[in-house]
């Protein structure tokens, strides 16, 4: 990217000074820092796993709260971490998962899964696997898939990924910019152009991670060469605030690159990317509410838009927005949608059905994607019952018109268990976030957690983790 003077260093000198400061303890973070940059791509292969499918039966609630029978669901414990699941589809029907070290994937709606393993050899002499990992995936224009993986047992590594659909293979990278303890990476694809290191890119992967602080992303032109570093909160304070209206675009890949929630970006149909709710990780300064990421530089601005945003934003292949945040008290969720860039909204209410909850488990634990093609949006979300057990939930909301209206909710599992959702639960059960996806047919993914949930690959000996269900 074109640098940018500041006290007599130019910006990208000025972030690789801090994560030097950052890497200390983090081999790999200071060898990109010192200007090593990424290590070259290898291999990567599928393989056919026999892992244990079931089948089992939750109900289904109509728009009222009634009870209407019950849907089946193929349940698999397939990748995943003690503690997190985490899901996307592609356009052809493809069901993607990534919560633990490798990614996992399943052709058939969960029938049979297949798990990636890198050809990338061990960098700290730790021996020859990578395990006990977390990552993250986003799924690309054309059903290209794009990951990444952080693995804390082997020298604190961070592993990129892609998948080109129009070859059918797999690529992988070691990440070196990296701060140390990547914990939970998010990750966010971006239709361009924009301009990176001085190059035109048509797209740009952006991911986040980090236990000391999140603020520093690296930003990649291919999904696997994660070498610009990017520090939204100082871009922030370098200029104006300018205005921004979204525009309403058509584009197909829109409904398949929504992100998950925790990276508070929004992804916009016609290209480029707002990022929501920006704030400095170490002292809590806030920087602005919305900023866009500039295309010409790749820096990011803060701006003004004509409508505000207080959740989790989507914007569909018809250009649509849904936006969803919980109400007051936390007893239920709005579902918002706009056609026309946020200016203006129509509204509905989420609730869980009766005896599944009285309360979300936390304030941040729902996912929602919308589909423009389907004309739909679903809303996956765990609510606490009075005696702290949780039930994860779905619900499917019709947008093909102006007004919002829920169709159906499902229940997903048996709503028996009390969950942490972070490491204060380590000892016990753990669900870190909700997770969903909407397949091209109509068919659901989601995470989900209950005292019927193993994971036969993560080293606790009670395999304690959530599982994938997929709606048959």
């Amino acid at each position: 990217m074109p640098a940018v003077e500041v006290g007599g260093m130019n910006r990208r000198h000025l972030l690789a000074a801090a994560f030097a400061t950052l890497a200390l303890g983090s081999a790999t973070a200071f060898a990109g820092a010192a200007g090593s940059g990424p290590l070259p791509s290898s291999g990567a292969t599928p393989r056919l796993v026999k892992v244990a499918v079931r089948t089992s039966s939750y109900p289904v609630y109509d728009a009222r709260g009634k009870r209407t029978g019950s849907a089946r669901w193929r349940i698999s414990p397939a990748g995943g971490n003690c503690c997190e699941t985490y899901v996307s589809a592609t356009p052809n029907g493809r069901v993607i998962e990534s919560g633990g070290t490798y990614p996992w994937y399943t052709p058939d709606e969960g029938k049979h899964w297949y798990e990636v393993t890198f050809d990338i050899p061990d960098q700290n002499d730790n021996g020859p696997a990578i395990a006990g990992g977390e990552g993250a995936t986003v799924t690309g224009p054309g059903g290209d898939v794009y990951g990444v993986t952080w693995d804390a047992y082997s020298g604190d590594h961070l592993q990129a990924y892609r998948y080109t659909a129009q070859s059918n293979t797999w690529q992988a990278s070691e990440v070196v910019m990296k701060s140390p303890f990547y914990d939970r990476p998010w990750l966010t694809y971006a239709k361009g152009p924009f301009t990176l290191s001085g190059a035109k890119t048509a797209h740009v992967l952006d991911v986040t991670g980090g236990g000391l602080t999140k603020d520093i992303d690296t930003f990649s032109p291919d999904g696997l060469d994660y070498s610009d570093p990017s520090f939204s909160y100082y871009d922030e304070k370098q200029a104006p605030v300018g205005k921004f209206r979204i525009p309403v675009v058509r584009n197909s890949d829109a409904d398949w690159w929504q992100p998950h929630p925790g990276t508070g970006t929004l992804p916009l149909s016609g290209g480029g990317v707002l990022r929501f709710a920006n704030s400095e990780d170490l002292t809590g300064s806030k920087a602005c509410p919305v900023a866009r990421l500039m295309p010409a530089t790749s820096t990011w601005q803060c701006v003004t838009t004509r409508g505000s945003f207080v959740g989790v934003v989507r914007q569909d292949s018809r250009g649509f927005l849904t936006e969803v945040y919980p109400s007051a008290g936390y007893g239920s969720l709005v579902l918002a949608t706009s056609r026309d860039g946020g200016v203006h909204w129509s509204y509905t209410t989420l609730k869980p059905p009766p005896g599944a909850g009285v309360k979300l488990e936390t304030q941040t634990l729902f996912d929602v994607v919308a589909n423009g093609r389907l004309g739909q949006a679903v809303v996956s979300a765990r609510f606490d019952d009075s005696a702290g057990n949780g039930h994860d939930m779905v619900f499917r909301v019709d947008s093909s018109q102006p007004r919002p209206r829920l169709l159906k909710t499902y229940l997903v599992g048996k709503g028996d268990l009390n969950t942490a959702n972070d490491v204060t639960g380590s000892a016990g059960y753990r669900y870190d976030y909700e997770s969903v996806a909407l397949l091209r047919n109509g068919h659901i993914a989601v995470s989900f957690d209950d005292s019927t949930c193993l994971q036969p690959t993560v080293r606790d000996s009670t395999h304690r983790a959530p599982e994938v269900a997929i709606l048959m």
